[in-house]
């Protein structure tokens, strides 16, 4: 991602169409997010990720030969977008599927743990080897380099051992739109998921975004850019803190501590709208990072242990749903929020209305999201 903007901006010039590249890309993700949900539980999950991740490595080396041979134009950017795009509608619910069954019940928090780590590290790494490639090789090198990373997955893929599906645990035969239909029932029978992924929602549509932090830092701190940087890395810092806690500890009561990683979160939220110096700032946010990053390892944790592995690809595809369905919409709202009222007004206005989300839902507090019967009883 970090290649195709810089290369697409070099090329074009343009803001607006290096955010069409954005759009390109999370479109059909969101479109498809909920069908490839439904695909990963009527075909063999490990198969559909060699599909998908083999025919990202052709469209990375496909680009790099493009850019090697001076061909490259930016519409091949945008049609590398919507690719991995719609391929990423697929591959991530099947992934998210395929590796809850690698590991038993008990370990499942320690499991989305590592696997948050996992993409976190990719998130923070990823960025600056692409930027390397592009400053110190040419257009094509990290598309080469993003080609063999494809590799060494499919590698993977292909040591990993499978346990058998039990009859019962197989997807039930009907339609593509009926399997659609079971993922979201399920989602709804069970207000501790449904819940957890309705606050999902809340926070990415009116918690913090990089527009939010990024008005503020210039406008209300009054930094630059390297001042930016160091609020973001904050954010990160606590985001890979929390990892580390969620690694050691042995948590059961995924709601109540996801009620109240969000309530900490709304203070430190609007804490952060109001501070004028950026080490307070930066320490608000590493804060913030951490609560979020607690919140979002308990809520993966709920769906993978709630969830009968006949479902899983279709219940976690809800959840890439109002996770990355949520955050582009959010951006877009803070921004028109805080061009009429101010990044400051905008956020404690976010935090306002999660918190008051908090509060609605703060009796499932005590609900055992492990049992039948408390889910039950706390509908």
């Amino acid at each position: 991602q970090t290649a195709v903007s810089w290369i697409l901006y070099e090329i074009t010039g343009s803001a607006v169409l290096l955010g069409l590249a954005g759009l390109a890309r999370a479109a059909p993700t969101i479109a498809l997010a909920l069908v490839g949900g439904a695909v990963a539980d009527r075909l063999p999950r490990r198969a559909m990720l060699y599909c998908t991740e083999s025919t990202m490595f052709a469209t990375s080396l496909a680009i790099g030969i493009l850019a090697w041979s001076g061909r490259l134009e930016y519409w091949h950017l945008y049609v590398l977008s919507f690719v991995n795009g719609t391929l990423s509608a697929f591959s991530v619910p099947a992934r998210q599927a395929l590796f809850a069954g690698l590991v038993p019940k008990t370990a499942m928090q320690s499991a989305v743990t590592f696997n948050a780590v996992a993409v976190r590290c990719g998130v923070l790494i990823g960025p600056a080897i692409g930027g390397a490639a592009l400053a110190y090789g040419s257009y094509a090198a990290p598309f080469w380099i993003n080609a063999a990373s494809f590799i060494g997955m499919l590698a993977a893929l292909g040591a990993m051992r499978l346990p058998r599906a039990e009859p019962h645990q197989r997807a039930a035969p009907g339609t593509l739109w009926h399997g659609m239909q079971e993922g979201l029932r399920f989602v709804w029978e069970h207000p501790p998921l449904r819940v957890a992924l309705a606050l999902e929602v809340v926070s990415g549509l009116f918690g913090h975004n990089l527009t939010l932090i990024t008005i503020i830092a210039k406008d209300v701190i009054g930094t630059d850019a390297q001042g930016l940087g160091w609020l973001l890395s904050a954010l990160g810092a606590g985001g890979m803190l929390a990892m580390i806690f969620m690694v050691f500890a042995q948590l059961t009561r995924h709601m109540r501590v996801i009620l109240y990683a969000g309530a900490i979160y709304c203070l430190l939220l609007a804490a952060f709208a109001v501070s004028p110096w950026l080490p307070l700032s930066a320490a608000l946010l590493f804060l913030l990072g951490t609560c979020d990053g607690i919140w979002g390892v308990n809520r993966n944790t709920l769906a993978q242990t709630l969830v009968p592995d006949a479902l899983r690809g279709r219940v976690m595809s809800v959840v890439v749903l109002t996770t990355r369905g949520s955050a582009p919409l959010g951006r877009l709202q803070a921004g028109f929020v805080a061009d009429i009222m101010g990044a400051p007004a905008a956020t404690l206005v976010g935090a306002t209305v999660i918190a008051a989300a908090i509060a609605k839902w703060w009796p499932l507090r005590h609900c055992e999201t492990d049992s039948h019967d408390a889910v039950t009883r706390s509908r």
